[in-house]
Formats: structure tokens, sequence, C-alpha cells
């Protein structure tokens, strides 16, 4: 049985995690792409506005999803026939997938930024890890994004755009959690600083 607490917990992470896209696929298959897009830049932007409310730290994940959906939301609420939102799961993806690969190049690991912004209970003690490990950490995200870009833009061809927000959120969700939970079991496991 779960405590109140469990239930609230679980509550909070299907709210913060599957209410818009599921909002967005309900809203997409009964009014059309435009009011589905619309919703999904209003909900970007009051959680932006909450988050500024309560003067909460705004996570890299966070800044990096809501620029995109704003960015091809809004592009395609000026034009007649939205067509570029289906490919933002894509172009996020191409683009982080570049950008960590030009700071593994440039000897920048970007994934300690990244993983100062987790939680504390899985955020890794910076301070005893070295560079050269969280390089190597960066050139594995940089393979994965370049090919969840590749799934996505597969998918963007493949299901209508309902089904594409709501896969992207699960498989996005999922594969985001199996990449930390790997890192971590790799890091308490085989590393030695």
């Amino acid at each position: 049985m779960e405590t109140p607490e469990e239930t609230t917990t679980w509550r909070n992470f299907i709210l913060k995690n599957f209410a818009t896209p599921i909002a967005f696929y309900v809203t997409f298959h009964e009014a059309g792409p435009k009011p589905a897009i619309a919703l999904a830049v209003m909900v970007t932007l009051l959680q932006v506005m909450i988050h500024r409310y309560y003067k909460s730290s705004i996570s890299p994940f966070f800044i990096v999803a809501s620029g995109f959906t704003i960015l091809f939301g809004g592009t395609d609420l000026l034009i007649q026939n939205p067509r570029y939102f289906r490919l933002e799961p894509f172009v996020q993806n191409f683009v982080l997938g570049t950008v960590f690969l030009i700071t593994v190049l440039a000897k920048i690991p970007i994934a300690e930024w990244f993983a100062s912004a987790l939680p504390n209970t899985i955020r890794p003690h910076l301070a005893t890890i070295r560079q050269s490990y969280l390089r190597r950490v960066t050139l594995v995200w940089t393979v994965y994004f370049y090919l969840k870009a590749l799934l996505f833009l597969y998918l963007a061809f493949q299901v209508n755009l309902g089904e594409l927000i709501v896969l992207r959120s699960i498989i996005g969700g999922s594969t985001l959690a199996l990449m930390i939970a790997g890192e971590i079991y790799y890091r308490n496991r085989f590393y030695r600083p």
C-alpha cells in the first residue's frame, strides 16, 4: 500500500512529465495540430512563469526543451499549415549532439553542467571526478543524442504529430533514465578516481 507521500510523488512525476504530452495528444485528435501546438507553447510559457514566480532554478534540461518548443511551436503558429513542430524532437537531439561533440573536441565536458542539475540523490560528487572521465561521459551522450535524433527523424514521417509527441515523451524519458542509471552504475562499479 502506498503512503500519501508516495502517491503525491507519483502524481507530481506524472504531472511534470506526462500531462503536457497527453493533453497535446488529446487536443491534436480533437481540435487539430494548431490548437495542440498552441497548448504546448502556452504550457511551456506557464512553466517558465511558475519558475520565475517561485524563484526556482531552471535546469539545463528545461531550458533546452522549452527553447525548442517555443521556437518550433511559435513558427508553426505563424504559418498556414504547421510542418516544423514535428521536426522539433529531431532537431533538438541533433543540436544537443552537436553541442556535446563540440565540447568534447574543445575538451570542455558539458556533461558536468548537466550533472550539476541532477537531484541531490543521484548527483555525482563532481569534485572527485576526473575531467577525462567527464569527457568520455560527454562523448557517450553525444552518440546517444545523435542516435535519438535519427530515430525521431524516422518517426516524424511515420506517425502523426500527436503520436510523435507521446512517443517522444516515452522514448525520451525512459532512455534518459536508462542513460543516467547506466552512468551511475558504471561510476559506482568501475570508476576509480
